[in-house]
């Protein structure tokens, strides 16, 4: 997700909080982690009085996906030491099966502006079943379904720099390495009226992605700040081929089942349909999807987002925002346009909407577009 989450949470109140804040703010650009309730509660029950500690939930959604985050970060170590624990959950498309996110980190404030981070995440395994071919009693062929699973396992380092201080014109920027393993399965399931389902075959392959980022912050005077952030996407194989049926066992089980020009609507469909869940899981997107950052349709090869921002007293900031997204090859584009609002209604309470369009323009077929929107708050103790 992309909650505006833990950033000047505490500002106003001065001294190296509002400088570490301020840095945390440069090292995720916006973008956040994320923490799960419980855990969180547990965190600030246990934390030694007077640390502080941060508590957010943020829900999105499109007419077809939708995305959920539950956050916690609690101070262990004064105005030093912040540990963060979280919870993520994205539907990419209606009937799949959900994915589920935990992590862990730690931030730590080397000084007054240098911040570092660190942070595991464990992509929970899931499944989703898709018909692949119909059932055929008079030739004697069995239905055929895939079912794919996908888990991950992966690893966060980050480090910003914020000017700080009073100085009227003021910068940040914050590099970022991300690297993981999903180990992506398949199987075919045979299918007939009456009898119990058979698994043909099962393989697991794993592909490994890592994610160089780059953010850029500048605020010209007390009431607006530029920003840009860009990230590039590596992976060890092909993300539209790994963990897919060959064409060598598309071909055996066309020669074995049926003719495989009788199915190709299905296999379009379930192509699509993999393609979605790679986007928000293989590509690394699965923590950042809300109005802001958007709903991928592919695997992405680099994006690049500029924004503005513009304070309008102490209680209300207005953001404008534009992402540009380049699939992985032969999968388009992406264009981003939306806007998001925070409220801050105390020092400790905020609330905050976003509303954006997403105009995907495939390679090989018709532009879509789609409306996108996010409500999310925090509380800080």
């Amino acid at each position: 997700m992309t909650p505006p989450g833990m950033k000047d949470f505490r500002e106003g109140r001065g001294g190296t909080i509002r400088t570490v804040e301020m840095v945390r703010q440069g090292i995720r650009g916006g973008r956040c982690s994320p923490w799960t309730w419980g855990l969180a509660l547990l965190l600030a029950l246990g934390a030694p009085q007077g640390h502080a500690g941060t508590v957010l939930a943020e829900v999105s959604a499109t007419p077809e996906a939708q995305a959920w985050t539950l956050l916690g970060d609690v101070e262990v170590r004064q105005d030093e030491t912040f540990l963060t624990l979280g919870y993520n959950g994205t539907l990419p498309e209606q009937d799949t099966a959900p994915s589920h996110q935990l992590s862990v980190g730690v931030d730590h404030a080397l000084s007054l502006h240098w911040l570092v981070s660190g942070s595991l995440s464990l992509g929970l395994t899931h499944d989703t079943e898709t018909p692949l071919t119909r059932e055929r009693p008079r030739r004697g062929l069995p239905a055929l379904d895939a079912r794919t699973s996908y888990g991950s396992q992966g690893l966060l380092l980050s480090a910003g720099y914020d000017s700080g201080g009073l100085a009227t014109v003021q910068y940040g920027l914050d590099v970022g390495l991300s690297l993981t393993r999903y180990p992506l399965g398949r199987e075919i399931i045979a299918r007939r009226a009456q009898q119990a389902p058979s698994v043909l075959f099962s393989r697991e392959e794993p592909l490994w992605a890592t994610r160089p980022s780059l953010g850029l912050r500048w605020k010209p005077g007390a009431h607006w700040e530029l920003g840009l952030r860009g990230g590039l996407y590596l992976y060890s194989d092909d993300p539209l081929i790994a963990g897919q049926f060959t064409a060598q066992e598309q071909r055996l089980l066309a020669e074995r089942y049926a003719e495989a020009s009788e199915d190709r609507a299905l296999e379009r469909a379930f192509r699509r349909r993999i393609y979605r869940q790679l986007a928000t899981g293989v590509s690394g997107r699965a923590a950042e999807v809300n109005a802001v950052a958007g709903f991928p349709l592919a695997p992405a090869r680099f994006d690049l987002r500029p924004s503005v921002t513009r304070r309008l007293g102490d209680a209300v900031r207005g953001q404008l925002s534009y992402g540009f997204t380049r699939y992985v090859p032969g999968q388009g584009v992406s264009h981003l346009l939306g806007t998001r609002w925070i409220f801050s209604f105390s020092e400790d309470f905020r609330l905050w909407g976003a509303v954006a369009l997403q105009v995907d323009v495939p390679e090989d077929s018709a532009a879509a577009q789609s409306g996108l929107a996010t409500l999310g708050t925090d509380y800080t103790f």
